[in-house]
């Protein structure tokens, strides 16, 4: 291992003076990549995890959590060559419905918004947003965002065991400045393909991720609020969506809509505030759609950072 980190710090310093901060980032996130071990990777996210255990409200209805958590499994299981070893996926339902978004956590926590399963219109738009979510943890992209974000020393300290504390410190810095990480443009596409090839693998219609994307670009002309924190931490959605489309109808790629069964139920329990603290709530939807329950006032919050 220590061969191996000689030989990827020499790599990343000869690779010229051109650009040295925008070098150096792209080094510290190829090294961080390479030389996070799994087993530190889910140290870290089960860290985090407390902490927004902590921090955010759970929805308190499991069949809500165990819904979201069946379409969740059915992509992993269909991650195929994409499995990593030693991770163990979870899937929790934030209690939010003023927010429409989505984050995955180091090691295989993923979290959903109640505001995103209320924009959404089917399960396939669902599992669309979790395969994103699953690709961002199979394409390795925290360790890659974690070198980026705090370099090569802490990187190092880190992979060689030379500082017990720092996982911890990584975790408090990491939740420090909120948990959503703004990804790379590549690693925002990465984890689009990702997707879109594990809802292939599941069965789901392809075509619910773009469809979704373009909602949510609607979305954030009629409401800005509820799409503040998404925009903040991934690109335009459109952009996204027409890549997509091309890829689909070359592919000539088709699936359902429905495999888990229970969609329309699902919503009509969060439309009728079952399990949430804040009651009966309006969905967050985009101009043009018809709004179900009634609103429940006040404005989107991002998620902590303090």
């Amino acid at each position: 291992m220590r061969r191996l980190l000689t030989a990827l710090l020499i790599a990343v310093s000869a690779a010229g003076c051109a650009s040295v901060s925008k070098t150096a980032n792209k080094g510290a996130a190829t090294l961080g990549e390479a030389l996070l071990p799994t087993s530190e990777e889910v140290k870290l996210g089960n860290q985090l995890a407390a902490e927004v255990t902590q921090d955010e409200k759970v929805l308190n209805n499991p069949a809500v959590q165990s819904y979201v958590n069946k379409v969740g499994q059915r992509l992993v299981a269909s991650t195929g060559n994409d499995r990593r070893s030693g991770i163990n996926y979870t899937f929790t339902v934030i209690d939010d419905p003023r927010q429409v978004n989505a984050f995955a956590l180091p090691g295989g926590h993923i979290y959903v918004y109640s505001g995103l399963l209320q924009a959404a219109d089917s399960e396939a738009e669902l599992a669309g947003v979790l395969g994103h979510e699953i690709g961002h943890v199979t394409e390795r992209h925290a360790a890659a965002a974690l070198g980026a974000q705090f370099g090569l020393q802490t990187v190092t300290q880190l992979a060689l065991g030379q500082n017990p504390g720092m996982l911890s410190q990584l975790a408090a810095g990491i939740a420090q400045q909120g948990y959503m990480s703004k990804h790379s443009r590549d690693a925002e596409r990465q984890a689009d393909q990702a997707g879109l090839r594990y809802m292939m693998a599941a069965g789901y219609d392809p075509n619910a991720m773009p469809t979704f994307f373009r909602k949510l670009e609607r979305l954030g002309g009629s409401n800005p609020n509820a799409l503040q924190a998404f925009f903040a931490s991934h690109p335009a959605p459109g952009e996204r969506a027409k890549t997509l489309s091309k890829e689909i109808a070359a592919k000539r790629a088709t699936g359902r809509e429905e495999i888990i069964g229970g969609f329309s139920q699902m919503k009509a329990q969060l439309a009728s505030g079952a399990g949430s603290s804040s009651g009966t709530t309006t969905t967050p939807r985009p101009s043009g759609s018809t709004p179900s329950g009634s609103t429940s006032g006040g404005t989107q919050t991002a998620p902590r950072p303090k």
